[in-house]
């Protein structure tokens, strides 16, 4: 073979690979983690349950609700309140700060409200206000992780909520879910604070969670259990 030949070849088989089109499959596994499989990144955004991470009126729905007109915050703050930051690595926006927010409010309105309950028989009370209650087992428990999330549960606001359970298949307290829903409850105090201001998410805390007395008896409860 000669060299003019030899070129021509190449020549023809560089233009037979120009005109070929390589393409390549990528299999983006769903479900389960499986060895070897590469996931598929939408994944991580969809909670156990199902639901898909956004502003999906399902996905907010009972929040939007029990926020009423009155203490109403965006859709987009709604979801971070419902978002932990276990969820989807951390990347979206999660409740964290609200939350640290939401509890200092709620700690502080507890206090005054079992100070503020009238105890004349009470020697060491102070114009009516009775100062010793605040160390009592109902007082200490009344915004505790316990009673908030199981008030959450009862009330379904946390029927979807977006964060990491390591183990979803143990009870409420076990999985994670009882302390996450307490967070999201009191990062919605604290996105009432950050909207409506301080006044009116004390009137939200009076009207949503003491009026109608079921966290009191959540918490009666609890520290009956416990004794």
């Amino acid at each position: 073979m000669t060299i003019s030949s030899i070129m021509r070849a190449r020549i023809a088989l560089t233009n037979v690979a120009r005109n070929v089109e390589c393409t390549r499959s990528i299999y983006l596994h769903k479900g389960p983690r499986v060895a070897g499989l590469k996931r598929d990144p939408e994944q991580v955004f969809v909670t156990n349950q199902g639901y898909k991470y956004g502003t999906d009126s399902e996905n907010i729905k009972n929040i939007k609700q029990f926020l009423s007109d009155k203490y109403a915050v965006s859709d987009e703050l709604t979801l971070q309140c419902l978002t932990h930051k276990s969820f989807g690595n951390g990347i979206k926006p999660h409740n964290e700060k609200l939350y640290a927010l939401g509890s200092k409010l709620v700690q502080l309105y507890f206090a005054k409200y079992v100070i503020d309950t009238p105890n004349t028989n009470n020697e060491s009370a102070i114009n009516g206000k009775n100062f010793d209650v605040i160390g009592t087992p109902i007082a200490k428990e009344l915004g505790s992780r316990m009673a908030l999330g199981i008030f959450a549960k009862q009330n379904g606001l946390n029927s979807v909520m977006f964060w990491k359970s390591y183990n979803n298949k143990v009870n409420f307290a076990s999985s994670g879910e009882m302390k996450v829903s307490a967070q999201m409850l009191l990062a919605l105090v604290g996105a009432v604070n950050l909207v409506h201001g301080k006044q009116t998410a004390e009137e939200f805390i009076r009207e949503k969670l003491l009026s109608t007395g079921e966290l009191e008896d959540i918490t009666v409860k609890i520290v009956q259990e416990a004794h």
